[in-house]
């Protein structure tokens, strides 16, 4: 924030702590009310900054609203004229009363652990609450969050469709972190999910775990009726990468309700499931979203298909079938083969998560596979097959990302008992 912004900042909050909330209301809160143009919608948020044409709102939720001047009543548009020119005039004589111009902060951007100020994005609020599990900064355009993509929650429990996976962290970190942009546009020509961008995530949970399309890979099977994904709507890829294909609606146990659970990868927020009340009073369009009473765009959970952004109501870039750029997972072993016939029973991780075991039912037999890792580079899997007895293998993930072992030549080191 550079210092001019700061100053008007601090003026912003001086003028609203005591100027009347509303022309002709008692009201001496920083609140104001306001009215749309329209006359139909009035609604409460404190005062930020005008630039230009547009106005910026901070609403109760946290959220920063982006308004057009000329969509506000008269009688507000008349009140921000007179606090521009009270900051005009404040300005040239009061401030550097005021300011300690060596107490300014001149930084751009944050990270999580960081203090929040009145100019952090809304964003930044939503994925909060995960702050000790990710980490998130933001430049002009992009809200980048850094995770490993495993959530709290156990994993793989109910799945009846399974490849052998068991979920592994990923590294998504630094030039590999996610990437949402700050200031969605809307795409003059939507893209629809059903037909694309059915490799790589089409959005990201405020928890940092990465949510793709319901849709596989091969363009037709639905994850979930397919029962391939275990009680929080998630499973894991090929590479042993946790993600969902299903909106986390669990989290607004967290969260709170009304709040986003997750964010497109076009930018636009996604909430949970509409009340009945509110599906009577607003219909989601063919993208699962719509247009809130102040013009604001998002998705919504549903429990029928396409069950969270059924597309991009956004602009995005599209490279080999799936929004770019975005984060790369990596594999630390072989892909195995669906083992059919299997249902997933069980699984059970260790506090610091270097001990993870995902048991299933074969059969009538109970069997399991695990890992030991001490520095999440090197992993010793063991394989319970039950009466077909045990192995273990190490794969260690190399400094490229890729899979290898603890010998030389980066073959797999396969030991069997």
């Amino acid at each position: 924030m550079n210092q001019k912004t700061f100053v008007t900042t601090l003026v912003l909050l001086f003028l609203s702590a005591v100027s009347l909330a509303h022309d002709g209301d008692h009201h001496t809160s920083a609140v104001r009310y306001w009215s749309l143009a329209s006359g139909k919608t009035r609604f409460d948020g404190t005062f930020v900054s005008a630039t230009g044409q547009q106005v910026s709102i901070r609403m109760n939720d946290g959220y920063l609203l982006k308004i057009n001047m000329n969509r506000l009543s008269e009688a507000d548009q008349k009140w921000v004229k007179q606090r521009q020119a009270e900051i005009a005039r404040i300005n040239q004589n009061v401030v550097p009363l005021l300011v300690n111009s060596q107490q300014i902060s001149t930084k751009t951007s944050t990270d999580s652990s960081a203090r929040r100020s009145i100019d952090d994005p809304a964003i930044a609020k939503h994925f909060e609450p995960f702050a000790k599990k990710i980490k998130y900064r933001w430049d002009k355009e992009f809200f980048y969050v850094q995770s490993n993509g495993m959530p709290d929650h156990d994993m793989m429990v109910g799945i009846r469709a399974w490849q052998q996976q068991i979920p592994i962290p990923q590294n998504y970190t630094g030039r590999n972190a996610w990437r949402i942009p700050l200031n969605p546009v809307p795409a003059k020509k939507p893209l629809s999910a059903k037909s694309n961008f059915f490799r790589g995530a089409i959005a990201l949970g405020v928890n940092g775990v990465p949510i793709f399309n319901p849709i596989k890979n091969d363009g037709r099977t639905d994850t979930f009726l397919a029962g391939e994904l275990d009680k929080f709507g998630g499973h894991c890829g090929r590479a042993d990468d946790y993600h969902y294909h299903l909106p986390p609606v669990h989290l607004e146990k967290i969260v709170g309700r009304g709040k986003p659970i997750a964010y497109a990868l076009d930018g636009y927020p996604i909430l949970g499931f509409q009340s009945k009340e509110e599906a009577r009073k607003s219909k989601l369009d063919w993208l699962n979203g719509h247009q809130d009473e102040n013009g604001n765009y998002h998705y919504h959970a549903t429990k029928k298909y396409p069950y969270l952004n059924g597309g991009f109501y956004g602009q995005v870039s599209v490279r080999g079938g799936q929004v770019d750029p975005q984060p790369r997972s990596q594999p630390i072993r072989p892909a195995e083969r669906p083992l059919r016939g299997a249902t997933i029973t069980g699984f059970s991780r260790s506090k610091d998560g270097k001990k993870v075991s995902v048991q299933y039912k074969y059969g009538r037999e109970k069997r399991s596979i695990s890992y030991i890792t001490t520095d999440f580079k090197t992993y010793r899997f063991t394989y319970d097959n039950g009466s077909s007895g045990k192995r273990s293998e190490t794969y260690v993930l190399r400094n490229d990302g890729r899979s290898g072992d603890d010998r030389k030549g980066g073959k797999r080191k396969r030991r069997r008992r």
